[in-house]
């Protein structure tokens, strides 16, 4: 699935090689640690385009977030046709006023993923060939060949190997002419940067989040919880992973160059967009009503589970109260659903309502484009099938008497 992506990755870094080897006449094994680095910084710079679009599309649907929500709040209970159709043209005139397109921030995302991990399973393969630490002939990795793998297997940076990791059997690094503890104190400097790096850009990502989310929106408020628990665990997986599994000295260099270059750009893009698309004014203000409300909700929710936990500590207390306990916690439940119950059917009934309107505006506006090409093909086969005629004499223009007269 990844082929189409490692064989250009693959390229530059060979070419990478070629250029500081050949032509510069570096040192073969810095020139495949040089060209490792050049080709993170190639493919990351290739890459600044799309993330610069996913950052400013992802601003501006920010900006928009409160004109946006009151064309909502002004037409929440309004379902006829008319409605409907003007609600959408305001929205798309909204859109177009702010430059926003929905799939501007998608798209760049779906390019750059797989471009990352066609640069990660080059040098995971790279460093990690299948059957050992000597390739043997024929094999290929892109546009590299079995000669060029053997020669970055056989690079070696302060002498240690690139393929080396701390937890390899000890006969194996013996054979590399190195150790576990040499390994270790090489690459601990870097491994310590880049999960520094990442820390950084995890609480950086974090504290964005937070003065531009949508605290109103459960799934927001989700994937922001999943990001504070993330800056836990990712540090701690990227050290335990580093020191108890194979994970090559090639891979740790990948990981700090390439999480460096994402702090450094962050740090670079982030500011821009807030000086070239700034929030509107009142913007934080509104942000932080709107947190408070659903801190609100969020208390309130604790406050009746602390509740029924304290009956259910005087019922264990108390057994005669346990079925009259048992009962008020019942009935209340039973409230509360009810209450959700009839707000949410209401709601449902008023999308349902909406949605029904959509699909009629929809169905007819597919029918009119497909009318519209059909017509253009009928058209377009009429023309093909009458062919213009040939003038005829009396359709001649008189050219007066010729020269023989």
């Amino acid at each position: 699935m990844l082929e189409p992506f490692i064989y250009p990755v693959s390229g530059i870094l060979k070419l990478w090689h070629l250029l500081l080897h050949g032509v510069f006449g570096m040192d073969d094994s810095v020139a495949w640690l040089v060209s490792m680095f050049c080709l993170v910084l190639t493919v990351r710079g290739f890459l600044i385009p799309f993330f610069w679009v996913q950052v400013k599309s992802a601003r501006i649907g920010v900006s928009i977030r409160p004109a946006q929500a009151a064309l909502r709040e002004e037409y929440a209970t309004r379902t006829d046709r008319e409605s409907v159709l003007e609600y959408q043209r305001r929205e798309k005139e909204l859109r177009e006023e702010h430059g926003h397109s929905i799939s501007a921030g998608c798209v760049p995302a779906l390019i750059q993923l797989p471009v990352f991990l066609g640069l990660y399973q080059v040098l995971l393969r790279m460093a990690r060939p299948e059957h050992g630490l000597e390739v043997a002939a024929g094999t290929r990795i892109g546009f590299l060949n079995d000669a060029e793998i053997n020669a970055f297997l056989a690079a070696r940076v302060n002498g240690i190997p690139l393929p080396a990791y701390i937890a390899m059997p000890p006969e194996t690094l013996a054979g590399m002419g190195t150790t576990s503890g040499e390994v270790r104190s090489f690459i601990l400097p870097y491994l310590t940067a880049a999960i520094l790096f990442t820390t950084v850009n995890l609480i950086t990502s974090i504290w964005r989040t937070s003065q531009t989310m949508d605290w109103e929106s459960g799934m927001a408020r989700g994937v922001h919880k999943l990001l504070i628990v993330m800056t836990i665990i990712v540090p701690l997986m990227l050290l335990s992973i580093a020191l108890t599994g194979p994970l090559p000295v090639a891979i740790i260099l990948y990981w700090f160059a390439n999480n460096l270059w994402t702090l450094v750009q962050t740090l670079i893009m982030y500011p821009l967009v807030d000086r070239r698309i700034p929030l509107p004014e009142g913007f934080h203000d509104a942000a932080r009503e709107q947190r408070e409300r659903a801190r609100e909700a969020l208390r309130k929710r604790r406050t009746i589970v602390w509740d029924a936990r304290r009956r259910k500590a005087v019922g264990a207390a108390m057994p005669w109260r346990i079925p009259g306990i048992r009962r008020e916690l019942r009935a209340e439940r039973a409230a509360r659903k009810e209450e959700w119950l009839e707000a949410t059917a209401e709601r449902r009934a008023l999308e349902k309502e909406r949605q029904k309107v959509r699909s009629e505006i929809q169905r007819e506006r597919t029918e009119e484009r497909v009318a519209a090409w059909q017509a253009r093909f009928r058209g377009k086969k009429a023309k093909s099938s009458n062919p213009p005629e040939e003038p005829t004499a009396s359709d001649e223009p008189d050219r007066g008497p010729s020269a023989a007269e």
